[in-house]
């Protein structure tokens, strides 16, 4: 993963360079991004649910890599991944600003540094103004907080951003958002500080589909069947209905 340099684009990751990621976990992750689809589309006739494209896989994928005594926040962006962290739907109404997540975020971060636990927060979040995020990401930044900060881009500048390293993603991309979502929660849980991770739709993508996209490379490495995704389906169709509306 390369951090962002001062006056420098943020990085883009998906591709190659990472560590190699084991079969439990590849199947940890296709069953997270499958209740992430099943909940979306149970929820996305409910009044004010937060539908976002970037939603499924960077839930999976961050949920995947998480600790019970770490923190999601609980914000309209992140339904899907505070169910997957405590099996729990969060009321999160919509806030008139988004620089109620950050500085929700900012608190449970400094509280998990104080603990020395290595426990961290994480925040799905949209932008806040400029001058919020600023004033967020300067905290964090300056006190190497344990966060990660999960937007819809596009990503904020480094002027905005205060050096902290910003990560562009394919947002359709599973695999490429649990390996950057790992380094960087490592990293955070190292006092190495927050990192910025940026969800974004790539336009020459020839499968925008995450959940096919990631069968289909779990295929390839013979570790998808199609009785296993229709046994978990009928799995989690039940407890899905028991916890949802």
């Amino acid at each position: 993963m390369t951090a962002t340099k001062p006056n420098r684009p943020p990085s883009v990751a998906g591709k190659k360079g990472f560590s190699l990621i084991s079969d439990e976990k590849f199947r940890q992750l296709y069953a997270a991004l499958l209740q992430c689809r099943m909940l979306d589309t149970r929820l996305s006739a409910t009044p004010g649910y937060d539908c976002w494209s970037g939603r499924e896989a960077a839930s999976a994928a961050v949920s995947c890599c998480l600790r019970r005594s770490d923190t999601v926040i609980s914000t309209p962006r992140a339904a899907l991944a505070c169910y997957l962290h405590t099996g729990l739907l969060s009321a999160s109404p919509s806030a008139p600003e988004p620089v109620t997540h950050f500085t929700a975020a900012t608190e449970v971060a400094l509280r998990h540094k104080a603990e020395k636990r290595g426990g961290l927060a994480v925040l799905f979040t949209g932008l806040a103004k400029p001058a919020s995020m600023r004033e967020a990401f300067a905290a964090a930044a300056k006190q190497s907080l344990p966060v990660l900060y999960i937007v819809e881009g596009p990503t904020p500048s480094v002027e905005i951003s205060s050096g902290i390293p910003a990560i562009r993603v394919d947002a359709s991309d599973a695999v490429a958002l649990y390996r950057v979502a790992y380094e960087s929660i490592t990293r955070a849980r190292d006092a190495g500080g927050p990192t910025i991770l940026e969800c974004a739709a790539w336009p020459s993508d020839p499968e925008p589909n995450p959940l096919l996209k990631l069968e289909r490379y779990l295929a390839a490495k013979k570790l998808f069947r199609p009785h296993w995704k229709h046994s978990l389906e009928k799995k989690y169709a039940a407890v899905i209905a028991d916890t949802t509306p």
